[in-house]
């Protein structure tokens, strides 16, 4: 019968701390314009206390760089995508998004 207690409490703190990790994940970019589709790529704590911030495997030591990271990502795909010739907006749109997700944050 202890033993039946005890599984079930290692049970429930497997199930708490995998919580604790999907929260840490959160998103900090707050700018959700996605022109074709290609949003700004998530910024979220890396688990490094000294560099908590990662962007795509990139860590950075404060939020700022981070974000400014993420929409310089979120250009340069939206960039591709309208050099490419198949979308419907132009690298001036995308330059004009990227001028809005940086003042976003």
């Amino acid at each position: 019968m202890h033993f039946q207690h005890l599984l079930a409490i290692l049970a429930l703190s497997a199930c708490t701390a995998a919580r604790v990790l999907h929260t840490r994940q959160a998103n900090s970019q707050s700018f959700t314009g996605a022109l074709g589709g290609i949003a700004a790529t998530p910024v979220v704590d890396s688990g490094d206390a000294k560099r908590p911030f990662s962007v795509k495997g990139d860590t950075f030591v404060n939020i700022g760089a981070a974000l400014q990271r993420s929409c310089d990502q979120q250009f340069n795909a939206c960039a591709n995508a309208a050099n490419g010739g198949n979308a419907t907006f132009s690298t001036a749109d995308c330059t004009a998004q990227k001028t809005q997700c940086s003042a976003a944050n």
